[in-house]
């Protein structure tokens, strides 16, 4: 009995220990991931007693996590100013798990929740580098007539909304490449000259939104927007489709807004950022002509 006793004791004790290990091991991460955190905040880096102080350490024990971070490539000390900052290698992994996200399944719920709202058929397109190609789509169901996309097919660049997302900061030598003149006209409202194509991408800078009105279909109208990456590049657009007859021109202004915050909400969730300049000067829904 008595041995068993001394057992049990002994494993009480090894389980009290290994707990405090584990403790003390979250701990350090935790403490580890304040001081990455706050130096990724600090442009021009922080001392360690800076650092410290902000993040409620001991002055010891950051400076020997900043050891071991920077042992691993996390952070970097200015031999100058002594001060540490987060490297590029937060950059690094931060690209290697953007790369892994796919657009489709980011961008799942945000589609649904638009066509909810809408009452449209949503499609996303991603871009590619002689084009785009259509990879989703969310469909109302109860029998509402709504326009489709299929899943694989290219978008017209210069006739489809999807088309002038993906593009909408193309250079001139790019535009030429995906949509060579001369521009085919596919309904009386297509845009056949390249400045009048230039002309049109300037508007979807502008006010964030790329609109066919009718332009590759007679009765149909599509609104999309682009979605960015890390460096603030298109590589992707989420566009909403409609007959001419719901989809009026007094309801593009609104449509357009729901597309672009769509899109943005992907952006974000993607890892990316929408450039400080696109979408500065919303254009007014009646520049689109009836």
């Amino acid at each position: 009995t008595g041995g068993a006793a001394t057992t049990g004791a002994r494993a009480a004790v090894n389980g009290a220990a290994a707990e405090g290990t584990r403790s003390r091991g979250a701990g350090a991460l935790a403490s580890g991931l304040d001081i990455l955190e706050t130096l990724a905040g600090s442009a021009e880096g922080m001392g360690v007693t800076a650092l410290a102080r902000a993040v409620g350490q001991d002055k010891g024990n950051a400076h020997r996590l900043l050891r071991m971070l920077e042992e691993r490539g996390y952070v970097e000390q200015d031999p100058k100013t002594r001060a540490y900052r987060a490297s590029v290698q937060l950059v690094s992994l931060a690209g290697q798990l953007l790369r892994d996200l796919d657009v489709v399944v980011v961008a799942q719920r945000t589609m649904r929740e638009l066509s909810d709202r809408t009452g449209e058929a949503v499609h996303l397109a991603r871009r590619t580098k002689f084009g785009g190609v259509y990879v989703a789509q969310e469909r109302q169901g109860g029998g509402r007539v709504t326009v489709e996309t299929e899943i694989g097919a290219q978008p017209v660049i210069h006739a489809t909304a999807t088309g002038k997302a993906l593009y909408c900061l193309a250079t001139a030598e790019e535009l030429a490449r995906v949509a060579p003149p001369p521009l085919r006209g596919f309904t009386i409202r297509t845009l056949t000259s390249v400045p009048a194509l230039m002309a049109d991408l300037e508007r979807v800078r502008e006010r964030g939104y790329a609109v066919d009105d009718e332009e590759l279909n007679l009765d149909v109208r599509c609104v999309a927007a682009p979605i960015f990456d890390l460096y603030g590049a298109p590589v992707a657009s989420i566009g909403v489709s409609g007959p001419a007859a719901r989809v009026g021109l007094s309801q593009v202004g609104e449509l357009g807004e729901q597309v672009r915050a769509a899109a943005v909400r992907i952006t974000e969730e993607m890892g990316g950022h929408v450039p400080v300049t696109f979408g500065v000067r919303p254009t007014p829904p009646t520049e689109v002509h009836e």
